[in-house]
């Protein structure tokens, strides 16, 4: 962990919501982020429960927005010269790296190798 504070990708936000990964990681930090492209991702989802879609909500209340600036885009472009990740993930690493931050995910490989000074986290799932 590197210190109190903590990104979420948009997949462990689906997670949550969907209570497919258990949330008490969550008392590790004492703050919570979430970067603009991640929360654009979620609530961009068709959902077709209006429940899912209103805790969704409820809980992107409670974090953080995190506007991309340009110490953030450097570091997108820096990752995306060494390896061709997604530009999503990309901006919720650099939003990591940004914050001095761990990065919780359900994918690691997709920001493995990128950057050595973010921790990134896989909490353990509920079967």
């Amino acid at each position: 962990m590197s210190g109190n504070r903590v990104v979420l990708d948009s997949n462990i936000i689906i997670y949550l919501t969907k209570k497919q990964v258990e949330g008490t990681f969550l008392l590790n930090y004492d703050e919570v982020y979430v970067s603009i492209v991640a929360y654009m991702e979620v609530l961009g989802f068709n959902f077709t429960d209006p429940q899912e879609q209103q805790g969704t909500e409820e809980f992107l209340r409670q974090v953080e927005i995190i506007h991309t600036d340009f110490l953030i885009a450097d570091f997108v472009i820096a990752y995306r010269k060494i390896r061709k990740v997604k530009l999503p993930d990309a901006i919720t690493l650099a939003t990591a790296r940004r914050l001095n931050a761990d990065l919780i995910t359900v994918n690691e490989q997709d920001f493995r190798g990128l950057d050595p000074l973010v921790s990134v986290v896989v909490p353990p799932l509920i079967d």
